[in-house]
């Protein structure tokens, strides 16, 4: 899982960005061009985050812009199903604390 993919889909009053793979310094350019798109067009959405193998500090960055994005748009960025190893990265830089964060999609959207 080294190359990053991510899924965009609608779901209820949220669109839902699935992220897969690594999200380093050359994969967060990619990363934040989709994010870029997808701000554009909503103000509320979903950061699944499961199948992450890997966040670099691009990454968070990335995370962090999409997320002012969709609260200047009046929204947020809800982040779910974080694995361990991202969950401490997000932690360590104070993410965690800014963002709110779910165990599933759907309390995610319910949450907005």
């Amino acid at each position: 899982m080294s190359d990053l993919t991510v899924h965009i889909r609608g779901n209820g009053n949220a669109t839902v960005v699935v992220v897969s793979g690594r999200v380093d310094s050359v994969t967060a350019v990619a990363l934040d061009e989709e994010f870029g798109k997808v701000a554009r067009d909503n103000k509320r959405i979903v950061l699944d985050l499961n199948d992450v193998a890997y966040l670099s500090s691009a990454g968070v960055r990335a995370i962090l812009k999409v997320s002012q994005t969709a609260q200047r748009s009046g929204g947020g960025v809800s982040l779910v199903r974080i694995p361990t190893s991202v969950a401490q990265v997000l932690e360590n830089v104070g993410v965690t604390t800014a963002m709110r964060s779910f165990a599933s999609v759907d309390e995610a959207v319910a949450g907005f």
